[in-house]
C-alpha cells in the first residue's frame, strides 16, 4: 500500500519524538520517511509538537542570501527570560548562538496576492531585544543530514533565553549592531554585523509571508528569532561552577546563561 504524506510525516515525527524523551540522538530518518520538501518538513515539525504536547512560543527563521530559507516552530516550555541558568549531564554539549529577535504586535494571518513586506513588518514588530538560542540536534551530526531533515527536527532547537525589549530601537541599525559574545571571561566573538540574512528583519518577512502558506501565521506576542549573529559555538558546562555566557548587542543590551554540569544520571 502506498505511504501518503501524512502517513510519512506522522512516522517521521514518532521518531523524532521518541529521540526528544530518550536523548538518545540518531544518525538520520529512515529514508522512507525522511522529509524531501519543505512542505512535508513542516508537517513533520507541527506533529512532532502534538505528540509531545508542546505550544508555539515563537518562530526562529533565516533567509540567508543564495539558500534556502527555513523556520522551526519554537516550543514556549522552552523560553527562558535571562538571566537564566541550564544543567545539563556531564559530558554533554550545547550550542550557543547570539541572535536579534523581535515580538509580534498583531496577528499576521497572510494576505493572498499581497505579500508582507519589510514596512509591514516593521509595523507589526512591538519590541526587539537580545537573545541567546541554545541548540542541540536529535540528529548525531547534523552537518550529516539535509536540510529538510534537519528542519523536520526544529533546526536542531534546544531551548531559548530573551532579554527585555530595548528602548530605542527604531533608531538603531540592526544589521550592523556591534556584537560580542563571551564564555565566562573569555571572548568568544566580536564584531559588527552578522546576521547570516544581512538585515534580520528580511527572514521574518519570509515567515509571515511563508507561515500562512502552511495552515498557521505569526500571532500577537510571539517572539521571532532571526538568526545567528556569532555562528554556533559548543560550549561545554562548567565544573564545578557554572560557565556564565553572555551576548551583548550595542544599543540593544545583554543576556546572559549559567550552564552548569549535573550528575552523570542528571540529579542536581
Amino acid at each position: 500500500m502506498q505511504t501518503t504524506a501524512t502517513d510519512k510525516a506522522a512516522r517521521a515525527a514518532l521518531i523524532l519524538a521518541e529521540v526528544r524523551r530518550s536523548g538518545q540522538p540518531i544518525e538520520g530518518l529512515p529514508p522512507e520517511v525522511a522529509p524531501t520538501t519543505e512542505d512535508e518538513a513542516w508537517a513533520v515539525q507541527r506533529e512532532v509538537m502534538r505528540l509531545l504536547g508542546l505550544s508555539v512560543g515563537g518562530w526562529k527563521c533565516a533567509a540567508p542570501p543564495g539558500r534556502p530559507q527555513s523556520g522551526a516552530a519554537m516550543p514556549a516550555s522552552g523560553f527562558v527570560r535571562s538571566p537564566a541558568r541550564q544543567a545539563l549531564p556531564w559530558g554533554q554539549q550545547l550550542g550557543i548562538e547570539a541572535e536579534i529577535a523581535i515580538r509580534i504586535a498583531a496577528d499576521l494571518p497572510g494576505r493572498p496576492g499581497r505579500p508582507y513586506t519589510r514596512a509591514d513588518i516593521l509595523d507589526a514588530i512591538a519590541g526587539v531585544m537580545p537573545a541567546i538560542e541554545l541548540v542541540q540536534s536529535r540528529y548525531t551530526n547534523l552537518r550529516a543530514v539535509s536540510n529538510f531533515e534537519a528542519m523536520a527536527d526544529g533546526i536542531a532547537h534546544f531551548g531559548f533565553v530573551y532579554g527585555e525589549d530595548a528602548p530605542g530601537w527604531r533608531s538603531l541599525d540592526l544589521a550592523n549592531l556591534p556584537v560580542r559574545l563571551a564564555f565566562g571571561e573569555e571572548v568568544e566573538v566580536e564584531q559588527i554585523g552578522g546576521n547570516p540574512s544581512g538585515d534580520p528583519l528580511l527572514p521574518v518577512v519570509w515567515l509571515a509571508n511563508r507561515l500562512p502558506e502552511t495552515g498557521t501565521h505569526l500571532r500577537a506576542g510571539e517572539i521571532v528569532t532571526t538568526g545567528s549573529c556569532t555562528g554556533l559555538i559548543f560550549a561545554n558546562p562548567g565544573t564545578p561552577e557554572p560557565l556564565r555566557i553572555s551576548a551583548t548587542f550595542e544599543g540593544l543590551g545583554a543576556v546572559s546563561l549559567d550552564l552548569a554540569a549535573s550528575c552523570p544520571f542528571g540529579f542536581g
